[in-house]
């Protein structure tokens, strides 16, 4: 019989090994925009700090820093039926 793991809590993220599988996505990515190159060492290396300072500034920053960030700057706008959430770009409002 296989032994089968499972998270402390029931709304942990998912894990892959030691690693959740969204710090697992700076690595994923570099090892395949390096992969047509040959260069997959210096991916993954590259990869690998891209996770560490994800990681760092995950632990650094409140949860949904990053959309956000992203709305601030203007690339993602959520939607909702129930709110009118202005863009993030515009600073000043007319009444």
């Amino acid at each position: 019989m296989v032994e089968t793991r499972f998270p402390k809590y029931a709304d942990s993220p998912p894990q892959f090994l030691i690693w959740e599988i969204d710090e697992l996505i700076p690595i994923a990515f570099c090892f395949l925009l390096f992969l047509p190159t040959r260069n997959l060492l210096l991916g993954l290396i590259i990869g690998i700090v891209l996770m560490k300072l994800y990681r760092l500034c995950k632990q650094k920053f409140p949860e949904y820093f990053y959309l956000h960030f992203l709305w601030s700057w203007g690339i993602w706008q959520p939607k909702t039926k129930t709110l009118n959430i202005p863009h993030g770009y515009i600073t000043k409002y007319r009444e």
